[in-house]
């Protein structure tokens, strides 16, 4: 959702990145990526470093395959963890229509807390996006991370998001757009409404709606958890701006 820019910072890096072009049936195209980061921080006074090794193949079309091993560490509150690891990316523009994307990552990990200690995790994100025609795209997203604690392998969470997205371009003036997520860390729905009337650049009307949905039911004086989904929220929004030039 953001970052924190720190201050007191120290890096030294370089990077190596040969291509190679050995033209081999649907092998195109080879990429060689070295890359080493070395970082001291003015206020821990120790050091971090980041270094991998990345192989990317492009191989027919556009579609790519990487392979990406690293050995790093970062530094929080005072302490250096281990966030080294192993990525496997793949995806491309499979046809006119469809795009797709896949990215799977195994390594160490931070529990960023007050008391933060070393962990191990997944992480997988899947993208898929389906335009049949200029109007119309649909977009599907799921994301999934855990984290073990690795001093006694306990699971401290596990973290998945599915999202979809459907955008319909009536006119150049006028779109509408409907979302629909699940978390399954916090069991609920959100449900998101918007049509959107752009007259020139400056001069737009919002006007959407957006729901919650939980797994929860009214009991008593208090909500209770429960096997159905209750729509504990929701919004309507008007939104205009107009541009006026002198």
């Amino acid at each position: 959702m953001g970052f924190v820019t720190r201050t007191g910072v120290s890096q030294l890096s370089g990077l190596l990145r040969p291509k190679l072009y050995p033209d081999m049936g649907v092998l195109r195209r080879v990429d060689i990526e070295l890359f080493s980061a070395q970082t001291r921080g003015k206020f821990s006074d120790l050091w971090e470093t980041s270094n991998h090794i990345s192989i990317r193949n492009q191989l027919w079309g556009s579609i790519v395959l990487r392979l990406k091993g690293s050995y790093s560490t970062e530094v929080f509150l005072g302490e250096r963890f281990n966030t080294s690891g192993l990525d496997v990316y793949g995806g491309g523009q499979w046809t006119r229509q469809i795009f797709f994307s896949v990215l799977y990552r195994y390594g160490g990990a931070v529990f960023y807390s007050a008391d933060p200690y070393q962990g191990r995790g997944n992480l997988l994100t899947a993208s898929l996006i389906y335009q049949p025609m200029d109007q119309l795209r649909a977009e599907g997203n799921f994301t999934y991370s855990d984290f073990y604690r690795e001093s006694d392998g306990q699971k401290i969470y596990d973290y998945p998001i599915v999202r979809g997205r459907l955008t319909y371009q009536l006119s150049k003036y006028l779109f509408f757009r409907g979302i629909v997520e699940y978390n399954g860390f916090r069991k609920e729905v959100l449900t998101d409404l918007l049509a959107s009337f752009t007259y020139i650049p400056g001069t737009v009307v919002h006007l959407g709606y957006g729901a919650l949905y939980e797994r929860v039911r009214w009991q008593n004086d208090g909500y209770i958890a429960s096997d159905q989904f209750l729509q504990t929220r929701r919004r309507f929004f008007f939104k205009t701006s107009y541009l006026w030039r002198l």
